[in-house]
């Protein structure tokens, strides 16, 4: 079981809170191709944003137990294509270690053990880089540098790519409209959630949030949980 190491990690708050959060399509993930007609309806409703907190929290526990009906706990390969102002590409595509570099060149961490060579990367997101809503975006690792602010899927792809580089194993989770990144530290999988606004935090913090991802992206491949056959 992956150990959360993400309290260490505490992004400051972001202003408004928008009830549009990066979870509302389709609720399985930004790059799902499943039927919407499948899940609740928190994508295309108008009325969510009205929503109070427990029945949006009832509406995403509706679609959890959903996913886990539709899905096994078995992984199988999967190619995550993402749409990009260049095109569409697979995901490890916009995961970019060399971009990255002079970065770590400033942070200085080629001497720290692995604990603290996370903790100032991650230190250096969190202080550097603003947390904004915008589930539409999959920039490239680049233009999130020159931009200083990114969204869930953005800040991850950037801290794969620092994690990488700095010759860290990594992988990132997606499942219900949102994404996560996981780094080897301790002889086990840390989680590290990028996104620590209070609010939305209650809502990743509901049982099994983090567990078994419909998807797992690699640096090299991704996973997508294996669809169970309705005989």
């Amino acid at each position: 079981m992956s150990k959360r190491i993400s309290e260490l990690f505490l992004l400051p708050k972001n202003g408004l809170i928008a009830w549009h959060l990066i979870m509302l399509w389709v609720c399985i993930s930004a790059g799902s191709t499943a039927p919407a007609q499948d899940f609740a309806p928190l994508a295309k409703n108008k009325t969510l944003y009205n929503l109070d907190m427990q029945h949006y929290t009832a509406l995403l526990k509706q679609n959890m137990e959903i996913a886990d009906k539709r899905y096994s706990k078995e992984y199988i390969l999967y190619d995550f294509i993402v749409d990009t102002d260049y095109g569409s590409t697979l995901i490890q595509n916009l995961i970019d270690p060399v971009a990255v570099t002079f970065i770590l060149e400033r942070l200085e961490i080629k001497n720290l053990d692995v604990t603290n060579k996370i903790l100032k990367i991650f230190n250096y997101v969190r202080q550097n880089y603003a947390f904004v809503l915008d589930p539409y975006t999959w920039p490239t690792v680049d233009e999130t540098i020159k931009k200083k602010k990114g969204d869930c899927n953005s800040l991850s792809l950037l801290l794969m790519s620092l994690l990488q580089a700095a010759g860290i194993d990594t992988y990132a989770g997606i499942s219900n409209g949102h994404m996560w990144v996981y780094a080897f530290c301790q002889d086990d999988w840390q989680l590290i959630e990028i996104d620590q606004d209070p609010v939305r935090k209650k809502i990743y913090s509901l049982p099994g949030f983090y567990n078994n991802p419909v998807y797992k992206i690699f640096i090299d491949h991704s996973e997508k949980r294996k669809a169970i056959t309705v005989s």
